[in-house]
């Protein structure tokens, strides 16, 4: 039976670098910080709406998005990114569940990718439908970083 490493540990662990490399801060035994994105009470969204959400630093890493909101966005659906890559970190995701913390990123690919080499805006981009004025719904951003 074979044994792997983990590519952050690949130079850290496996013995393959003398001296041992130490591993990416903000990846490894990173912090953690949140930030939420709430829609504005009495705001309606349309179909290709983008919503300003906030910051990515250097050196940061967004980990994880949960989404939720008291009633079901239907047939709505949420990309989370940058203006230049609207579904970076999620794309096309339905919120239907209500109430219930739902995961809705991000994609593989940005998870794997590891901490930013420079700060991104992040966008929510709101496709085939619109969400209601009445709507209560927030995103939480969590972020891996080195501080």
């Amino acid at each position: 039976m074979a044994i792997y490493y983990a590519a952050q540990q690949v130079g850290v662990a496996d013995g393959s670098l003398i001296p041992a490399a130490k591993a990416d801060g903000g990846q490894v035994g990173a912090n953690l910080i949140t930030t939420l994105a709430t829609k504005v009470a009495g705001q309606a969204w349309a179909a290709g709406d983008q919503i300003y959400l906030g910051r990515l630093r250097p050196g940061e890493h967004l980990r994880r998005i949960w989404g939720n909101t008291d009633t079901s966005f239907g047939s709505a659906t949420i990309s989370i990114g940058t203006l230049a890559a609207p579904t970076k970190y999620a794309n096309a995701r339905t919120l239907t569940a209500t109430n219930t913390p739902t995961a809705l990123g991000p994609l593989a690919s940005a998870a794997g990718a590891g901490p930013l080499s420079a700060g991104e805006d992040l966008y929510l981009t709101l496709g085939a439908a619109g969400v209601a004025a009445g709507v209560n719904f927030t995103l939480e951003l969590e972020i891996a970083c080195v501080k």
